[in-house]
């Protein structure tokens, strides 16, 4: 970010010429926002269609293997669209295929500066980033989506905090970085494109290769070879850096068109 002075987004945007939706109150009610880390903040959603709705526009600007909408602004209905025929599906399952999110602050205003038709998720977002620019001024700051602050799987929760680090630690991303130059040539292009099968930009290949490496992979990783041995390395060096998450809850100002 720059060292302008700070402006809510309510300020640098127009509202949706509407009234917010009659259960708006029982929304807000499902989103807390915690600090997790110094400069990594979690928006904790425990319902998967809400958080999904909050944070797709936002996580496909950042990261989305379509040029259509990675770094673009667009419209909701046509990235609904893209993604039911990509997916070969006649409805729209983003939210049962993507459980995390994550988000450099940058990448957010961005995406906030080009949106052609806003609509009360995003001011949900709006609010959400105001709420952390209130605490961290114009320091840069990383932004998480999860279902949960605590119980048994703590998978998600570090993994999208490994992605944190990456983005607001030098060392971490350097050390992990390291690592990545270091594993063997077949395990980083069996990662590499499984990765981009999944769907990820080419821009985030390397961050989402230390995020699994680090706290966990999926099944179908599992069978590349020497993965288990790749794995201690990289979780060896997270652990250096998190011995133990500690969530601090911080109350969401919402801002007055939530408010109506």
């Amino acid at each position: 970010m720059n060292n302008k002075s700070i402006n809510t987004i309510h300020e640098r945007v127009q509202s949706p010429p509407k009234n917010p939706p009659k259960n708006i109150k029982n929304i807000l009610s499902k989103i807390r926002l915690f600090e997790i880390f110094p400069k990594i903040f979690a928006v904790v959603i425990k319902d998967d269609k809400l958080r999904a709705r909050v944070f797709m526009r936002y996580q496909e600007f950042y990261e989305s293997d379509s040029e259509t909408f990675r770094g673009q602004g667009f419209k909701w209905v046509d990235f609904v669209k893209f993604y039911k025929e990509k997916t070969k599906n006649d409805i729209f399952t983003y939210h049962e295929d993507w459980s995390g999110y994550n988000l450099p602050c940058d990448s957010i205003e961005s995406c906030i500066k080009v949106i052609p038709d806003i609509n009360y998720f995003d001011l949900i977002m709006f609010s959400i980033i105001d709420t952390i620019k209130e605490k961290t001024g114009n320091n840069n700051f990383y932004l998480i989506g999860i279902d949960q602050t605590d119980g048994e799987d703590l998978s998600l929760i570090y993994h999208e905090l490994a992605h944190g680090l990456w983005y607001s630690s030098p060392n971490y991303k350097n050390l992990q970085s390291y690592n990545i130059n270091n594993l063997n040539p077949s395990t980083l292009d069996s990662m590499t494109r499984k990765i981009k099968n999944m769907g990820y930009g080419e821009n985030v290949i390397d961050d989402e290769i230390q995020a699994y490496l680090s706290t966990g992979i999926l099944p179908d990783m599992a069978r590349i070879k020497d993965i288990k041995k790749a794995q201690v390395t990289f979780k060896n060096s997270f652990d250096k850096f998190v011995s133990k998450i500690s969530l601090k809850e911080i109350p969401i100002n919402w801002g007055v068109d939530l408010q109506k």
